[in-house]
């Protein structure tokens, strides 16, 4: 599993920040907004996603530009669904099979990839995971493919989904929190796996600091 990946980081918040904002951001505001140290930090990252023709750069203050073509080129970005939130506490209502209320791009070689039409992200909330580096307000990515033990998956556990790292001890299947206020999760009746998370990404806001 990769955990935040700074390209990745900043093609999301470019692409955010056009969306709301009609026009690109500036290198300021993308080092404010990913908590790079430096604008050379930044000016770094973006000469990455120019050669990976992510973006294209123009010689002004908000000069970074989106590709508009995703499709063929190795490397490039594609547009996974992005749902709301999926429980990272204990097991809650959540239908997997809903449409995506929103989309992001991202690029499948930087985040463990090898199926982007089995991929999907979701926003994670609560904290059962956190001493798995899974935080409340995290993205995970997952592909939807057969957990080994010891992956973390989104599951449906009896009608309820939640977010936890699947176990298998001698034909015993059950699900493990990362957080010791929380106890394993054994199905009772049936226990679906929605997908392995592959990636976390997490974006840190201006004056954020770690716990």
């Amino acid at each position: 599993m990769r955990h935040s990946n700074s390209q990745q980081m900043v093609l999301s918040f470019i692409e955010q920040y056009q969306e709301e904002n009609q026009r690109p951001p500036t290198i300021r505001e993308i080092q404010d907004h990913c908590g790079f140290k430096s604008p050379r930090a930044v000016s770094y990252i973006l000469e990455k996603l120019e050669a990976a023709k992510m973006i294209i750069r123009r010689a002004h203050s908000r000069g970074v530009q989106l590709t508009k073509s995703t499709g063929a080129a190795v490397g490039a970005a594609i547009q996974l669904p992005l749902f709301a939130s999926i429980p990272a506490g204990s097991p809650d209502e959540y239908d997997g099979g809903v449409e995506a209320p929103e989309k992001l791009r991202f690029i499948p070689t930087t985040l463990g990839i090898s199926n982007p039409g089995k991929a999907f992200a979701v926003r994670v909330r609560g904290d059962s995971m956190i001493d798995a580096g899974i935080f409340s307000g995290d993205i995970v990515v997952l592909e939807k493919k057969e957990p080994r033990t010891g992956d973390i998956v989104a599951a449906l556990v009896d009608g309820e989904n939640t977010l936890k790292r699947f176990m298998n001890e001698n034909g015993r299947v059950y699900l493990k929190a990362e957080n010791r206020e929380y106890p394993n999760i054994e199905p009772q009746e049936k226990l679906d796996i929605q997908g392995v998370v592959v990636s976390v990404l997490r974006t840190f806001a201006a004056g954020q600091h770690a716990a």
